[in-house]
């Protein structure tokens, strides 16, 4: 039986606003992680993946996941018509950088260097797949 994602209706040309979340937030993460202030970095990078994600699926569906899980918003991702591989691509890409999400933001230990580091390479790899299939 297929799962049933809560989703809202968005208006397609309202992904641009997501774009720009998606960049401030990997700009912020660059920063943080420039200063060494590495939790910041990895949850900054986490909000430019989710509001990256939310862009590609508002431009490609018309609609963004209203789930608490985003594992829901991993799966929307696969539904969005592209270019042989692409939506699988990018819904891996997010994958990977949601798993960091609950220790940077809701656990005791802190998020390291190395950490950091990938969490915002694969931010900015994700961002950049979607800018170039959206224009």
């Amino acid at each position: 039986m297929t799962r049933k994602i809560k989703t809202r209706d968005v208006e397609k040309g309202l992904y641009v606003n997501y774009l720009q979340k998606g960049e401030e937030n990997l700009q912020t993460a660059k920063k943080a992680l420039e200063d060494r202030v590495y939790n910041s970095a990895a949850v900054s990078a986490v909000h430019s993946a989710i509001s990256s994600a939310d862009a590609y699926c508002v431009f490609g569906l018309k609609k963004r996941c209203a789930s608490e899980s985003h594992k829901d918003t991993a799966l929307l991702i696969g539904d969005v018509p592209a270019r042989q591989g692409l939506s699988q691509q990018i819904k891996g890409i997010f994958e990977s950088i949601i798993r960091i999400k609950n220790m940077a933001e809701y656990e005791e230990r802190l998020v390291k260097l190395k950490e950091a580091e990938k969490a915002v390479k694969e931010a900015e790899e994700l961002l950049n797949l979607i800018k170039a299939e959206l224009k």
